[in-house]
């Protein structure tokens, strides 16, 4: 077994190195610009989706969402949706299989693991996808950190009017100031600190010299959590995913109704409420701004007469005015005139989530009100997969790389979980939505790509190019303990070579926590305000 290092992981979430290059080259990023000199930096291959809510868990855990179980924002109860928690990740973290084995991790902010677990050892302070005012443990840190330090949040005030920059970097600052704080109240062996803003400009910001502002002050917030590991730590920052340019949004259950594979309903669509200051509760407003009012009182007008904001906008494209109105209205507003939703019961294949690039199947005795025979599914699934292959954007080119079913993406106890047939967007580029609006609209901004970052002060093993599942077997043997059996991932460390395997389910028994009952509608109107559920 490997003596062990003192060991500190950063997340740096939607970092891409075509992003942030210029930033290196220059040393704008000194933290960054010296890791990359010192050790090793690749590309970090991200899950499928790359989407935050199971590329971290993936992360952290070593295993494919076949394997944990999520793959998307959402988990279903049936057709119902609900935001997920870290009771819906069906495997054990890192810094619990660490705390098993009598080490100590702190973890700040990292996503899902929300309600924080109670651990021998260490510490865990929520990140995203939890409340603003979520619980930490121990419950008695958040009090005492905050008399020291000041309100701690986990969200910034997406598009806020005032001084962008300041606001992301004040949040910032709270990952490196409890880091600070924790450092002083544990001996640790494992410090992990996430830092959720890096992804978060990239959807907000379109001023790049606002948008390295930002990531200067995280360079240097995360040098100074790297000092707190005295002489010699083991240092390990990675991305979750990258970020780049996006042109299209494809409505895949839109087409999938034009295809008569989805029939569409008047209801309301869940999950698509707007209120900005929901999660931080300072408002009752449930109501919505006067002119997502007013447009939502339309919609449902026109849908009466026959005219849903599907048609509408569809003539609105013929003419050329779509995009005037897009630009004119605010996106909550766009939003708020949605008020098709999929008739489950009645459809055969559909979207479930809003994003998790992926076609569920209804099917007879495995889904609620199941409409294809269990005989037709394999020939349906080949015939729909066909057809998405050939899908092209008003300017003529192919939507898709890959149309695959889900047992070729992935493997384990939750397959069944999976969408029957995964979407790999063309050079992603296009947001697949689950909303029913026209079949495309363009709509050029920046979103996730499968390709993230991976710096460390040791020399790393690959070549140029590593997963997302080789973080926590890495970083287990540069604590000194076991690697998981079920890990989809590899140790990347090039001194590393004689560690040991063990059953994280087994070290990590009875760290997870039951559900809970907490009212999670703010951080849906969060989600909102960053597109993902557009």
């Amino acid at each position: 077994m490997t003596e062990k290092s003192p060991t500190i992981l950063v997340g740096l979430d939607g970092l891409d190195w075509d992003e942030i290059d210029d930033w290196i080259n220059d040393n704008s990023l000194q933290t960054l610009s010296r890791l990359i000199d010192s050790g090793g930096a690749l590309d970090l291959e991200s899950t499928h989706p790359p989407w935050t809510p199971c590329a971290w868990p993936s992360l952290l855990s070593g295993r494919n969402p076949g394997k944990h179980g999520v793959f998307d924002f959402f988990t279903r109860d049936g057709n119902d949706k609900r935001l997920i928690e870290r009771s819906d990740i069906d495997s054990p973290y890192l810094f619990e299989a660490a705390d098993s084995r009598d080490l100590t991790p702190v973890v700040i902010n990292y996503p899902v693991t929300h309600p924080a677990l109670e651990l021998e050892n260490g510490a865990v302070v929520p990140g995203y996808l939890a409340q603003e005012d979520v619980s930490f443990r121990p419950e008695r840190l958040r009090g005492e950190y905050e008399a020291e330090y000041g309100e701690y949040v986990i969200y910034p005030e997406y598009g806020t009017d005032d001084d962008a920059v300041s606001e992301y970097v004040d949040v910032a600052r709270h990952r490196r100031d409890m880091a600070y704080f924790l450092d002083e109240r544990y001996d640790w062996d494992l410090m992990a600190v996430q830092f959720q803003v890096t992804d978060s400009i990239f959807h907000d910001l379109d001023d790049r010299d606002e948008i390295s502002q930002v990531l200067k002050k995280v360079d240097e917030f995360v040098g100074d959590i790297i000092e707190l590991g005295g002489d010699d730590p083991t240092v390990i920052i990675a991305s979750d995913h990258g970020m780049g340019d996006y042109e299209w949004t494809f409505y895949v259950n839109s087409w999938l109704a034009e295809q008569g594979y989805c029939k569409t309903t008047t209801g309301d669509a869940q999950y698509f409420r707007q209120q900005k200051d929901a999660l931080k509760g300072n408002s009752d407003d449930k109501g919505g701004s006067a002119i997502e009012s007013t447009v939502g009182t339309a919609a449902a007008v026109l849908s009466k007469v026959g005219l849903s904001p599907h048609r509408v906008h569809r003539g609105l494209s013929a003419v050329g005015l779509a995009g005037t109105v897009e630009r004119l209205l605010p996106e909550d507003a766009l939003v708020a005139a949605q008020n098709r939703v999929v008739d489950h019961a009645n459809s055969l294949a559909f979207q479930l989530y809003f994003n998790s690039l992926g076609v569920h199947l209804n099917v007879e005795g495995r889904d609620p009100e199941g409409q294809i025979p269990q005989d037709e599914y394999e020939e349906i699934r080949t015939e729909l997969m066909d057809k998405l292959e050939q899908v092209r954007d008003p300017d003529g080119e192919l939507v898709f790389d890959a149309v695959q079913p889900r047992e070729e993406v992935y493997e384990g106890d939750h397959l069944e979980d999976a969408p029957d047939i995964v979407l790999v967007p063309r050079d992603y580029q296009y947001d697949v939505s689950g909303s029913i609006l026209d079949t495309f609209r363009r709509y050029p901004h920046k979103n996730h790509k499968p390709d993230g970052i991976l710096l460390s002060n040791r020399e790393l093993t690959c070549d140029d190019r590593a997963e997302i599942y080789d973080i926590a077997p890495t970083v287990a043997a540069a604590l000194g303990m076991p690697v998981d059996t079920n890990t989809d991932g590899k140790v990347l460390l090039d001194d590393v070579d004689d560690f040991e395997y063990a059953d994280w389910d087994d070290l990590a028994d009875g760290y997870v926590d039951t559900q809970s009952d907490a009212d999670m509608s703010g951080v849906e109107d969060r989600l909102a305000d960053l597109g993902y559920m557009e």
